[in-house]
């Protein structure tokens, strides 16, 4: 017995070096724990809302809408993200210049957010996710973030979704982006999240709650049109379920800019630059309709 627990704990090492640990604990301080709440808006600004939405990888486009948005001088009071969107937000919201977020996101690899969970190696746990976007925010609360700033995510098993709009900014963002296929749950609290997507893939109707008085949302989702033969059954109930949640929050949208995208994403470098480079060539070209609300 002694003799497998010394084989066991030899085989076990090693990942726990390379982030296995990262299970145990929270990873932040009580007082930081994340949590909804009112935000404190800007006086004498309009209260104005840019939401980004879920996609995967397909989220690598929000760099794009951010690059023409900040060559136009445009800046949003409040940012709203889902999952990919709030991996976004958050550098953006921490006042990143696009082209650094852009470095950062062609540069960023599987490597840094890989930590898979011991008992479920083919589960992430998160904690890497986590740290990386406290290290790109320069480990500033939620609260603490220049651009008032809020992650969207959904408590497991309900209906419901719930804005972070304080504490642990990698915490709130790794909830956010807790894609049940990928990752494991992230214990807040008491409660365990996820990722939102088939809740509120592009949450309109929390930056309206939050006190939004013009709102511009960004769809990276897929097309319905543009679903190729081949794809897969569940694929298709997946995305027309999604579209019709988002058309649903839509109504509640000042402008909903739809992203389109290849059908099919990826994780390569030119996947993400042509993303990156599609979302700008489109956002320069509803820029008017933007600058009126954003302006």
């Amino acid at each position: 017995m002694d003799r497998r627990r010394t084989l066991q704990t030899l085989l076990v090492a090693p990942l726990v070096a390379a982030g296995g640990c990262a299970e145990f604990g929270p990873g932040y301080a009580a007082g930081d724990t994340p949590r909804a709440g009112p935000i404190r808006w800007t006086e004498g600004r309009r209260r104005t809302a840019l939401v980004l939405g879920s996609g995967g990888p397909r989220g690598f486009a929000h760099v794009g809408v951010l690059k023409a948005l900040e060559a136009a001088g445009l800046e949003p009071a409040l940012v709203v993200g889902a999952s990919a969107g709030a991996i976004v937000g958050a550098l953006y919201s921490a006042r990143l210049p696009a082209v650094e977020i852009e470095q950062r996101a062609l540069d960023v690899g599987v490597s840094q957010m890989a930590d898979p969970a011991l008992l479920q190696p083919n589960r992430m746990i998160g904690r890497a996710l986590q740290n990386y976007v406290n290290d790109a925010v320069g480990a500033r609360t939620v609260e603490q973030l220049p651009r008032r700033f809020c992650a969207v995510a959904a408590p497991v098993g309900t209906p419901s979704v719930t804005a972070f709009t304080a504490g642990n900014t990698g915490a709130a963002v790794r909830a956010s982006a807790a894609l049940p296929s990928l990752f494991l749950p992230t214990r807040i609290g008491n409660v365990d999240y996820e990722d939102g997507d088939m809740v509120s893939p592009v949450p309109i109707r929390v930056a309206r709650a939050l006190g939004a008085e013009r709102v511009v949302a960004i769809d990276v989702s897929a097309f319905l049109e543009d679903t190729p033969d081949r794809a897969a059954e569940s694929w298709r109930r997946r995305d027309a379920e999604r579209r019709a949640i988002i058309d649903a929050e839509a109504r509640d949208a000042d402008l909903l800019l739809r992203i389109r995208l290849p059908y099919y994403a990826g994780m390569s470098r030119e996947y993400r630059e042509n993303v990156i480079r599609l979302a700008f060539a489109q956002t320069q070209a509803a820029m008017t309709s933007a600058a009126a609300l954003l302006g």
